[in-house]
């Protein structure tokens, strides 16, 4: 049954996908607003105008219509990211969101941010598109502009500090694990290098990162893998051979595990030629398909 609900945002498309290293995206307009979250620290440069902003850590924006914007993707590693296109109803944005119409709309995420679970929820509504999946879609954005509205007048913008800042010794872990994630890592040998015991440097590495350093090293590992898989004709044995993976039964396991599907499935859902600028995600979600975009446009809304 149909709604007389005011609509508030028309959604045009959405998608979760992940660049592969060292890719550009040109100067462009757009006609419609974005809002793009990046989950994770990165030295993607994304430039509004004439000035550059450094997105080294998680944080959301939004490009308004009509701007001139452009990305530079971090060059070492693969750069995820949740967007979405949509417009408002007529005069809205303005009066709503004041700090936002204006100025950079760059905003570091803080510690307690309900950014990174509303944005994946949104994108499960979209693919889903279940009963008033509109509606609650709008409630959903709407708080997100709110999070980023409150911090910019409060001073939380490009320029602010993360609420919680990473030790020197974790970001240097997790840097020598991207440098070493094709070889054996040794979570002692990591402990030592960092100056801590043992057990505080996984505790203060969980902590900050969100998995155990085993864990993170799994996981970091079969990303390479997975990354192989689409770019290199190798067979999958030689790829769990040439990342240091002895037990080929173990590794397609731990793939299976951690990306949803074996590691043949991956290479044929994921290896097409059109999406060559794409790569892996760091992270599986379980409920919508990533590195695919949401047609949105046209759609009823509810």
């Amino acid at each position: 049954m149909g709604s007389n609900r005011e609509i508030l945002l028309n959604f045009h498309s959405a998608g979760d996908v992940t660049v592969k290293p060292g890719q550009h995206l040109e100067v462009r307009r757009l006609a419609d607003y974005e809002l793009v979250y990046f989950p994770k620290s990165s030295e993607t440069v994304y430039t509004l105008g004439e000035i550059p902003h450094a997105l080294g850590q998680p944080c959301v924006l939004l490009t308004r219509p009509g701007e001139p914007h452009a990305y530079r993707f971090d060059t070492q590693l693969p750069t995820r990211h949740l967007f979405l296109h949509f417009d408002f109803a007529g005069g809205l944005f303005e009066r709503r969101y004041p700090s936002l119409a204006v100025g950079t709309p760059v905003v570091r995420l803080q510690e307690q941010s309900l950014v990174p679970v509303l944005m994946k929820q949104m994108l499960y509504l979209f693919h889903t598109r279940g009963v008033r999946w509109h509606s609650f879609a709008e409630t959903l954005v709407l708080t997100v502009l709110e999070e980023m509205e409150a911090q910019l007048s409060t001073g939380g913008g490009p320029g602010g500090e993360p609420a919680l800042k990473m030790p020197a010794q974790i970001a240097a872990a997790l840097e020598y694990i991207e440098r070493h994630a094709d070889g054996p890592i040794d979570v002692e040998a990591l402990a030592q290098l960092s100056g801590w015991s043992h057990e505080h440097f996984t505790r203060t590495f969980q902590r900050y990162v969100g998995h155990s350093p085993k864990a993170w090293i799994s996981q970091r590992r079969i990303d390479l893998a997975a990354q192989h898989l689409l770019q290199s004709p190798d067979s999958v044995k030689q790829i769990a051979r040439g990342l240091g993976f002895a037990d080929e039964y173990y590794f397609h396991r731990l793939f299976r595990r951690l990306m949803g599907m074996t590691a043949v499935e991956y290479r044929r859902k994921f290896a097409d030629s059109r999406m060559r600028q794409l790569a892996p995600p760091g992270e599986w979600e379980r409920f919508y398909p990533l590195n695919h975009f949401v047609a949105l446009r046209d759609l009823p809304a509810d």
